[in-house]
């Protein structure tokens, strides 16, 4: 655009959009970007929002190009002073249309006139008034001009009362646009809104600042209607939300739990209430949700929020990311007892779930029964942290003073205490150095290989057929390396493998057809016989053999001993040494 007002002559662009779009703020960029690196060239802005008449755009265009009238006076115009006709406030009264009359081609050869809000103008000033002006100035002063309009906002200005000849402005326009205006540029304002975004939202980190901006991208398409001023406004009142609560909790380790929260829980009632304080529509329905509340109370109480409110929604946050956080601490159980997942992973789950506690620690409160269960919960994972890596987590000491200072109560140090206690003082006793020793050395790591060989298409129509004795045989048919892999790899195998051989066999004949998840009494007597030469059980031997995984073994023999004698026990207790 800035090429095309630059290189050309006598052109009209017209810059069409709806309301709050963002033509204004456009313009202004590229009017910006002309002053700076185009010193032969001058924009002159005339806003003709609630302009009376013709007389008054010429006048401001006039002052525009040479100050004051008197300075117009001293050094265009000799010999001007019979036009004036007199003197009112201590301002000269010119007539500005005759002035402008008098002003040559080369006045305006350095010039781009640009003429905004046309739709606003008053009734009093025609549309055909300002098109004959655009083209007065395109065709006898020879400059550029931009028109700035909402088009379908153009009402029909026409005072001639007879009503034939009334037309509308829309019609109008389009009749004449071909003979005034040379190109039309229809503002989408999708990259003016983010760029405003990135500008306006006060966030130091790039990464944080980039996820946000595109939350609040999502719910300004939604609610705003491409309204960049209410944008404007929403950011304003975001920030100060920020300030006050969201900022509070954020740190790199728990990033995407925290844009999680905002971007579902947050930032849409927040502009949803914006919306409704400014345009508040016919078909309102009252939103119950709290943060909605509580900023539709902050936009009428002056911008300000109370103290009741500001808690309200730090204890809000806080119960979010602690819902969050305890579904962590669900995946990091069945990693360790259910997924076939190495120690390497479990033990970089348990450094990720302590470093996203960090931010909501001293916020949370452990006088409650759910207190409790966290309590226990931390202690149990940093008790497994330190088996499987010998080491403690950075900041092991600083959470357990805290569950002690936090628990004193609830931490018993009896023995003969309920089950429950008994374990969460077991497992403070073997965490603590000062209670006791850690346990020895219990693991070196070994990169663990991703390889990833499928045996057979066992992710798309997974079964547990593939067990039964008729036909265990098939894994002969496959390299142990290739079995090994896809215990490594695929989890649902991994999985179905232990739940199958883990169950005890029934003492009956079972229909494989419809109990596909056992078997009998008869065929267990099968399976022992090839643990040794099958290549499914030679591979999950060297699978769980290996050092990543030791641990997970200890559990599998402690978990599958409990049960009466199934396959998966006689394979860990008596096959499983290398």
């Amino acid at each position: 655009m800035i090429n095309y007002l630059i290189s050309k002559e006598k052109q009209c662009l017209a810059i069409l959009g709806s309301w709050g779009c963002g033509k204004t703020y456009f313009w202004k960029q590229i009017e910006k970007e002309i002053t700076l690196n185009f010193n032969n060239k001058k924009v002159i802005y005339i806003d003709l929002f609630g302009k009376e008449s013709y007389k008054q755009v010429i006048e401001e265009i006039v002052v525009s190009l040479h100050g004051n009238y008197n300075n117009i006076t001293k050094k265009t115009f000799k010999g001007l002073e019979g036009l004036i006709k007199g003197v009112s406030g201590g301002l000269i009264n010119i007539d500005s249309d005759v002035i402008f009359s008098f002003l040559k081609k080369e006045d305006f050869k350095k010039i781009i006139v640009c003429l905004d809000n046309i739709e606003r103008k008053s009734d009093n000033l025609p549309l055909k008034e300002i098109l004959g002006l655009v083209n007065l100035l395109k065709e006898e002063k020879e400059c550029n001009v931009v028109m700035i309009l909402n088009k379908d906002e153009l009402q029909d200005d026409n005072s001639d009362n007879n009503k034939e000849d009334k037309q509308d402005a829309k019609d109008w326009y389009q009749e004449y646009k071909e003979k005034v205006i040379d190109y039309e540029y229809i503002k989408d304002n999708n990259e003016i809104a983010k760029d405003i975004i990135i500008e306006k939202l006060k966030v130091q980190d790039e990464a944080l600042k980039d996820d946000l901006k595109n939350i609040i991208f999502t719910h300004y398409k939604e609610h705003l209607n491409n309204n960049l001023r209410l944008l404007l406004k929403s950011l304003e009142h975001i920030n100060h939300f920020n300030d006050i609560c969201f900022m509070k909790f954020y740190n790199k380790e728990n990033h995407d739990n925290f844009i999680h929260i905002l971007k579902n829980h947050y930032y849409s009632n927040i502009l949803q209430a914006i919306l409704d304080y400014y345009i508040p529509t016919k078909n309102f329905l009252e939103n119950t949700n709290n943060m909605y509340i509580i900023t539709s109370n902050y936009m009428k109480n002056f911008f300000t929020i109370d103290k009741a409110d500001i808690e309200k929604i730090n204890y809000d946050f806080t119960s979010r990311l602690q819902n969050l956080i305890d579904m962590h601490f669900h995946t990091i159980y069945n990693m360790f007892y259910t997924y076939n997942s190495n120690d390497i992973e479990c033990s970089k789950a348990i450094e990720d779930l302590v470093k996203m506690f960090l931010p909501i620690k001293d916020k949370y409160s452990w006088d409650n029964f759910k207190g409790e269960i966290y309590c226990e919960r931390f202690l149990q994972i940093a008790y497994l942290y330190k088996r499987i890596t010998n080491k403690k987590l950075d900041i092991t000491d600083e959470i357990i003073k805290f569950f002690i200072k936090s628990n004193s109560n609830s931490i018993p140090f009896k023995s003969n205490s309920n089950l429950t206690s008994f374990k969460r003082l077991r497992t403070l006793i073997a965490i603590q150095p000062k209670y006791a020793e850690f346990y020895e050395n219990t693991r070196k790591f070994h990169k663990t290989d991703y390889r990833i060989e499928m045996i057979f298409e066992y992710y798309k129509e997974p079964s547990l057929k593939i067990f039964h004795n008729s036909q265990i045989d098939n894994f002969n048919r496959y390299k142990l390396e290739s079995i090994i892999d896809c215990f490594k790899n695929n989890n649902q195998f991994y999985m179905d493998f232990i739940y199958f051989f883990s169950i005890p066999p029934s003492n009956s004949k079972v229909n494989i057809e419809y109990f596909q998840d056992r078997y009998d009494i008869f065929d267990y007597e099968e399976y022992l016989k090839k643990i040794k030469s099958n290549n499914l059980f030679r591979a999950f031997n060297d699978f769980i053999n290996q050092n990543e995984y030791k641990f997970k073994k200890k559990q599998l023999i402690k978990t599958t001993t409990r049960y009466d004698k199934n396959i998966l026990s006689e394979l860990l207790l008596t096959h499983s040494t290398p």
